[in-house]
C-alpha cells in the first residue's frame, strides 16, 4: 500500500526552529513512530515532497527503515531549486534523503504559484492514504484533495501525536 506524508506546517508555530529541542524533538519521534505503525500495517511505499519539517523528517525515517525493511520513498520535487534559501543542515538532509530514495521526480524547472498543489495532487493520486500533521478541520489543499479522492487519512498533531 502507498501513503503520502504531508503537513500543514504547524510544527513550527511554537517559534522553535531547532528540531533537536522540544517540542520539535517529540514531533520528530511521533513521525518515526507513526511511519513505523504504517509500515507494520502494510504500507511499503511513501511519497513526500521533502519540504522542511514533517515531509523531510518522514523521508529520513523511511530511508532509515529501508535499511531493515523493504519500504521505499518516492520523492516528488515541486520545482528544481526547492532548497535554494534553506539552512545548510536541512539542505544536507534533503540531499541525503534524495540519494537514499527509490525515485525522485522533478515536476517543474521553476517555482510558480500552484507548484506545491501540483505535487500534492501527483502524490495523492498515486496513494492509498495520507499521513497528515495538522487537524481534521484544516483548510490545506492536500487534506481537502485527499478527502475529495476518498483516501484513508491518518491525522496527528501537537495535541495528539499518535495516529
Amino acid at each position: 500500500m502507498i501513503c503520502t506524508i504531508a503537513s500543514n506546517g504547524s510544527e513550527f508555530t511554537t517559534g522553535c526552529l531547532n528540531e533537536h529541542e522540544e517540542p520539535l524533538s517529540s514531533i520528530r519521534a511521533a513521525v518515526r513512530n507513526n511511519v513505523w505503525k504504517l509500515c507494520t500495517s502494510g504500507y511499503d511505499v511513501f511519497y513526500s515532497n521533502t519540504e522542511i519539517g514533517i515531509p523531510l523528517w518522514a523521508g529520513a525515517v523511511v530511508t532509515a527503515i529501508n535499511f531493515y525493511s523493504s519500504v521505499e520513498l518516492m520523492v516528488v520535487i515541486p520545482f528544481e531549486e526547492q532548497t535554494t534559501k534553506w539552512p545548510e543542515e536541512q539542505r544536507e538532509m534533503y540531499y541525503t534523503v534524495h540519494q537514499k530514495s527509490a525515485d525522485a521526480k522533478v515536476l517543474n524547472a521553476r517555482y510558480f504559484d500552484g507548484c506545491y498543489e501540483e505535487a500534492d495532487e501527483y502524490m495523492i493520486d498515486k496513494s492509498d492514504a495520507l499521513l497528515y500533521f495538522g487537524k481534521e478541520s484544516d483548510d490545506s489543499f492536500i487534506l481537502k484533495y485527499a478527502k475529495e479522492k476518498k483516501k484513508k487519512i491518518f491525522i496527528f498533531n501537537k495535541d495528539n501525536l499518535e495516529i
